[in-house]
């Protein structure tokens, strides 16, 4: 018998087939792949609490596979080498442990970023200043992801250089600058161009017009072909075109810089939250990985040259890791450093996040604390030596007549008549505290300048009491050593402007801070 319906009822069995639609589509994890959140349909599951204890105890249903984002760059060989190559080969350390691991090549970085959001990969390996805008950008979409392990620090791979006649930073006002957007390249020009001598238009200047690449090695290929004026590149092909174009030189790089450019790996909560003993194997086997490198770096170099589709070949490889530090334990330590300590992660972010909220690409300031999970390292204590590696810095004089290659003009006010710092005034001297942390191969000149009001001498007296003050300071909150440090007072003899206004006046009382690379720097 046949059965009419009505209009109200047609829309009714439209609405309870659509309901049930959409439900199988959230039970079977469809909707996952498209919220670019990474959230599931069980949110208490994809959240990480970081304050709680870490329980990396196998419960048999954790997942033995582990999808990693990689670019075509030296400083994740200690992950291919545990893997054996891309795919987990048999034999290798990751196949011992049980995993079951694949490197994904994505050379771009947005598209690194949201292949970890859509849940395409596990594991994303970045830059600790790139991860500082995808973080911001992640928290606004309500995605989930921290920072676990630090992969490398650049050490000379990436730098600035300039044609004949560019010497400092401060010389690449007006010029023509080539630099890959959105990449370390161009947090390392900012960087260096904000904590500089150049003004806020000198330097708006200069990204105004800047050429735009797609990746760091067209700035170089165009600055050998002289259609610019300056690059920021990354060897080997930053060394090609400096000695393809007579008289170029390296302005300044991360072998300066050498606590500004950092790798990281970044896991989702999702995944870090039903894997937590895949990840910890996950990590444990890249340090194993580093270990076998340093221990057999012939070997290692052979292996990275035959992994298909990588495109380093031995010799190149064995070149490129020159100019990085692959991290050990003890570097993951010191860069983490403990819940609220002043270590080296929080600084690159702190500036990164500044350079992106400038570009207006994030909103606010996120808490970055909650962009990192320590807890990993933490659990490998006793695994790994926490012995650091690495020779301490030697400082030494620069030579007679050399030239700095940045020179600040600081306003720190002091009370009047005294070598006190103001209060407000702290907040300036810890910026040039982290702008010598992350270039910790420098040594610098403090010089103190008053205007020409009063007694010359004792002007003098007093503008090298306040830069001895200002040296103080650094070595008392950042351990910077003394011999880093050179204090001048030049009272009222090396004037900016003029000594007859009282703006002039008041842009002749500063301190100079003059940057050097380090002569002493292995």
């Amino acid at each position: 018998m046949a059965v009419r319906i009505e209009k109200g009822g047609w829309l009714m069995i439209f609405l309870v087939g659509a309901g049930l639609f959409g439900y199988a589509l959230n039970k079977y994890g469809v909707f996952d792949r498209f919220r670019g959140d990474g959230s599931s349909s069980d949110s208490s599951s994809s959240t990480v609490d970081t304050t709680k204890p870490l329980n990396t105890a196998s419960t048999g249903s954790e997942s033995n596979q582990v999808r990693v984002r990689v670019n075509i760059w030296v400083g994740c060989v200690g992950g291919l080498v545990a893997n054996g190559g891309l795919d987990t080969a048999t034999g290798s350390i990751y196949d011992k442990k049980g995993l079951k691991v694949s490197f994904k090549i994505i050379d771009d970085w947005t598209e690194g970023a949201t292949a970890l959001a859509t849940d395409n990969v596990d594991v994303m390996l970045t830059t600790a200043d790139v991860w500082a805008k995808d973080y911001a950008q992640f928290r606004e979409k309500g995605m989930n992801a921290r920072a676990v392990y630090m992969v490398d620090w650049s050490r000379g791979a990436d730098g600035v250089i300039g044609k004949q006649g560019i010497t400092s930073i401060e010389g690449l006002a007006g010029k023509k600058v080539a630099y890959a957007p959105y990449t370390p390249s161009h947090f390392l020009l900012y960087n260096g161009l904000k904590n500089s001598g150049l003004t806020t238009e000198q330097r708006n200047e200069i990204f105004a017009n800047a050429v735009h690449t797609k990746d760091g090695i067209e700035p170089a290929t165009l600055f050998a072909q002289q259609k610019v004026d300056a690059a920021v590149a990354w060897d080997p092909d930053m060394s090609d075109a400096v000695a393809k174009r007579p008289g170029s030189r390296k302005i300044y790089d991360t072998k300066i810089a050498n606590r500004l450019i950092a790798d990281i790996l970044v896991v989702s909560d999702k995944f870090a939250a039903k894997n937590p003993g895949t990840l910890s194997k996950f990590l444990e086997g890249w340090l194993e990985g580093v270990e076998f490198i340093r221990q057999e770096p012939n070997r290692a170099h052979t292996l990275i040259g035959t992994i298909k589709d990588f495109n380093i070949p031995a010799d190149l490889a064995k070149t490129m890791l020159e100019g990085v530090r692959l991290s050990d334990y003890a570097d993951n330590k010191s860069f983490f450093g403990a819940r609220g300590s002043d270590a080296d992660y929080l600084n690159i972010m702190r500036s990164a996040t500044e350079m992106y909220r400038e570009l207006r690409l994030v909103k606010g300031v996120p808490d970055l604390e909650a962009s990192v999970d320590r807890r990993y390292i933490e659990a490998m204590s006793g695994k790994f030596s926490s012995q650091s590696t690495e020779a301490p810095v030697t400082y030494q004089a620069p030579a007679q007549g050399a030239k700095p290659f940045a020179t600040q003009r600081r306003a720190i006010y002091f009370e009047t008549g005294s070598a006190q710092m103001s209060v407000d005034s702290r907040a300036v001297v810890d910026e040039i505290g982290g702008f010598m942390r992350a270039y910790e191969n420098t040594v610098v000149d403090i010089e103190g300048n008053t205007d020409a009001t009063g007694s010359r001498d004792l002007n003098v007296a007093l503008s090298r009491e306040r830069a001895a003050a200002v040296k103080a300071y650094l070595m008392q909150k950042y351990n910077f050593p003394a011999a880093r440090m050179r204090t001048v007072g030049n009272g009222p003899d090396k004037p900016v402007e003029t000594n007859d206004t009282p703006d002039g006046r008041e842009k002749n009382r500063r301190t100079d801070i003059k940057v050097y690379a380090n002569p002493g720097a292995q």
